[in-house]
């Protein structure tokens, strides 16, 4: 089943999830869940996919590496390379954006698979960069509260093959989300930013 993707402003975004108990793996509707949201992931056309982006609060994510799916339990980065890579990023729960983003250019993460057995995944290039991604958002950190927001743009559709890039800010996307994904709810229901962090007052 296709699950829903919640957009940018959805709470659930910026909640912390709860470990996954061992004993959850045993569980039919749990195993069903993590086929839903593999099959989310590869109908919306992504590369990962975590659990609070379809409105779950476990600690889940799906990743892709080259035609391997990683499905990864309770995820956890345990090392980090000191080289840093810079590239572009976009997410299912940001449509239509892109940015810049440094990352440490390897990872090792440890997690568990669906079969309840430990796993360490050392990861270099796109997928350590995707799987930093996915476990960011399983702690309520979004990519655009890592990017340099200078090179934030729309990306924007001139032609069948054509892409056009429009550079915007962190507060017109906000403005923008609130109308075409959020119109029906109450300002004091949305949560844009991180824990912590005041948001920008808009006219």
């Amino acid at each position: 089943m296709v699950l829903e993707v919640k957009k940018y402003g959805d709470p659930v975004l910026r909640r912390k999830t709860t470990l996954v108990p061992r004993e959850m793996l045993e569980d039919p509707d749990f195993q069903q869940f993590l086929d839903d949201l593999v099959e989310t992931m590869q109908v919306e056309d992504g590369v990962g996919l975590a659990a609070p982006q379809v409105g779950d609060s476990r600690r889940v994510c799906v990743a892709v590496d080259g035609d391997e799916v990683h499905v990864l339990i309770n995820p956890k980065i345990r090392g980090r390379s000191v080289r840093q890579a810079t590239d572009t990023e976009g997410c299912l729960s940001l449509p239509g954006l892109q940015a810049e983003v440094q990352r440490p250019a390897k990872v090792i993460v440890k997690a568990l698979n669906r079969r309840g057995e430990t796993v360490e995944i050392r990861a270099r290039g796109l997928f350590a960069r995707i799987l930093q991604h996915e476990i960011d958002h399983l702690d309520g950190v979004l990519y655009v509260d890592r990017a340099d927001l200078s090179t934030l743009v729309w990306l924007r559709k001139a032609g069948e093959d054509k892409v056009e890039k429009e550079p915007t800010t962190l507060d017109e996307v906000k403005r923008v989300y609130r109308q075409e994904y959020h119109a029906d709810k109450a300002e004091q229901d949305l949560v844009f930013d991180p824990a912590g962090q005041e948001e920008t007052t808009l006219a």
